[in-house]
């Protein structure tokens, strides 16, 4: 109960949250930079004993190769027939000279330090330099090895601390050995190659006697040779040279013909520095490791600060929200009675509209029923005219006269019936749908109606279409009631400047057609031309009009989904634009709309 109690104070205690995290961070950082320091030291002492290895290995060669020209040098000299011939009686002392030669010219050839003739007990000696001598070969095996038939070899150390080594051969005639050659190879280049490692090298023969090394082996010989044959100073598979500060790793290869023991000390320097090396980086590691802990720690306690805040502050939305929630459905109840009533008003909006659109255009025809009346008189009276004519033709038998008159009358009757018709299209309520109209027949319908006007006034409407039968989306009634609006504005426009032409004209593409009506009236005033299309808005005098004319125009060419502009016309005057949408399909037959 208490270990809970005590983790769950830890856990709400964001100070000892990180306090717990650093000790955690500094005992597994210790164990980590531990591990990893042994670890490196580990690799390091593999990487050195891999290097040594190599190095003692190619040392070998080098000394093996070195020497292997030297050893046949004296059974090469020992079968000369001069030689044998000289010691087929014994070496005397007039052979010497000769002998002496002799040793001098094989020396010279083979690069030696000296090439000696002894007898076979070794008491006498004719060298080419006088380095070898009865003394220093005193000991070796030259001499038995010889008189056995077998190569002798020996390491050599003259007082002057030159390092050779020696092959001999004996001098056979017959079963027996009548001199034995030595010949002395030098070690320089040898010491000379070791001279360019950092790293001391030596070779010690099986007495301990050094034969070999570079000079930072030579000049510690004796130090060297204690260290590592009687281990003095070792430590932990170290050695330790008097005045020096470093400890040495020995590695050693037996040379087995030699007799020889190759050494390399390597400074154990390295694998201290892998080891302080990884300690370094580890250490840089777990302090690296520790910080994104103790962020991530911090992140954590911020975040879960943050949402409790948030949670805390949700409440309080939760409890105002609930509070609003009741008012908005009081406010929404009341809402929803003012939007019926709206929509209701609206209603009646439209229903109204649509009638005073409906009685504009029976004002519209009435206003035109004078003209329309003298429209009719004018057929009826010709029809009476050729009616009798027709009568006093059929009395006097005149035949083929009474067929025109009836011919003439027909045509009138026909006019007559044609302007019946337009007016009733133009006086039905018209349909909300849409079809494919064609706009010169439209246009036509529109003169009928209003082209009584114009004549009156005395003035001509010119129509310039870029192509015949040009098709448009509308409703042929709203649209001829547009065009018949916009035409006789632009006739009561013509009146105030007495001008006698009106234009209408129209280009298409595939996607719309503008059709622009134009006058040569005083244009339209700047200030008027964002409310031109306005509902009662109107510049004639008080009972010439109530300025729903444009504004109805305006909302049927929105509902066909096009456009209606008013602007200047160049040269004076105003230019109406409508633009529609440009019919895809080929013109049917036109039904009321």
């Amino acid at each position: 109960m208490r270990v809970n109690m005590a983790r769950n104070a830890t856990l709400r205690n964001p100070r000892l949250q990180v306090a717990a995290f650093l000790v955690l961070a500094v005992v597994l950082g210790a164990v980590a930079i531990f591990g990893a320091m042994r670890l490196a030291e580990r690799s390091a002492e593999a990487e050195l004993r891999r290097n040594a290895e190599f190095t003692l290995g190619l040392q070998v060669e080098t000394i093996l190769s070195h020497l292997d020209k030297y050893r046949h040098v004296p059974a090469l000299t020992a079968r000369r027939q001069d030689v044998l011939a000289m010691v087929a009686d014994g070496l005397s002392d007039a052979d010497a000279d000769e002998l002496r030669i002799i040793a001098s010219n094989v020396r010279s050839l083979s690069g030696a330090i000296d090439t000696a003739f002894a007898t076979p007990d070794g008491a006498t000696m004719t060298g080419a330099t006088g380095y070898l001598s009865p003394e220093l070969i005193a000991g070796t095996d030259l001499v038995g090895a010889a008189l056995q038939g077998r190569l002798g070899r020996a390491s050599l150390s003259a007082e002057i601390t030159q390092h050779t080594y020696a092959f001999s051969t004996g001098v056979r005639l017959g079963r027996y050995v009548r001199a034995i050659i030595i010949v002395a190879a030098p070690l320089d280049s040898i010491e000379q190659t070791w001279a360019l490692s950092p790293n001391p090298i030596v070779a010690f023969d099986s007495r301990g006697q050094l034969v070999a090394g570079n000079r930072m082996a030579r000049d510690r010989a004796a130090d060297i040779r204690e260290a590592v044959f009687t281990g003095a100073g070792a430590v932990a598979g170290t050695i330790a040279l008097p005045n020096s500060d470093a400890f040495f790793i020995p590695f050693r290869r037996y040379i087995p013909h030699m007799d020889w023991t190759l050494f390399v000390l390597v400074p154990d320097r390295a694998i201290a520095e892998a080891g302080r090396y990884a300690a370094t980086v580890a250490s840089l590691g777990a302090a690296l490791a520790t910080l994104i802990g103790v962020i991530i720690i911090l992140s954590l306690q911020e975040s879960r600060r943050r949402h409790r805040l948030e949670r805390l502050t949700a409440l309080r939305l939760e409890r105002k929200v609930r509070q609003r929630t009741g008012e908005l459905s009081r406010s929404n109840a009341q809402l929803a009675v003012e939007v019926e009533e709206r929509k209701l008003t609206e209603t009646a909006l439209r229903k109204a509209q649509n009638e005073l659109v409906q009685s504009t255009k029976l004002a519209a025809i009435g206003q035109m029923s004078a003209a329309l009346a003298h429209e009719y008189n004018q057929p009826l009276a010709a029809i009476r005219t050729y009616a009798d004519n027709a009568q006093l033709l059929l009395a006097r038998k005149k035949t083929g006269q009474v067929s025109d008159n009836l011919s003439r009358i027909g045509a009138m009757v026909d006019r007559m019936a044609t302007l019946s018709k337009t007016l009733k299209s133009f006086a039905r309520k018209p349909r909300i749908d849409l079809a494919d109209v064609q706009l010169e027949q439209v246009l036509q319908d529109s003169l009928l109606l209003i082209e009584h006007k114009a004549k009156a006034a005395g003035m001509r409407i010119v129509c310039k279409p870029d192509q015949p039968g040009r098709m448009v989306r509308a409703g042929p009634v709203r649209l001829s009631q547009v065009f018949v609006n916009l035409i006789s504005n632009a006739v009561d426009s013509n009146l105030l400047t007495r001008a006698d032409e009106i234009l209408i004209d129209w280009q298409a593409d595939d996607k719309t057609t503008t059709i622009r009506v134009s006058d040569r009236g005083p244009g339209i005033n700047a200030d008027d031309v964002s409310s031109i299309f306005d509902p009662f808005f109107t510049t004639k005098e008080v009972g010439e009009g109530l300025g729903l004319g444009l504004s109805i125009a305006y909302n049927i060419v929105q509902d066909f989904g096009g456009k209606l502009s008013a602007g200047d016309r160049e040269g004076g005057g105003a230019t109406f634009t409508v633009v529609l949408r440009t019919a895809a399909a080929p013109a049917r037959q036109m039904e009321p709309a």
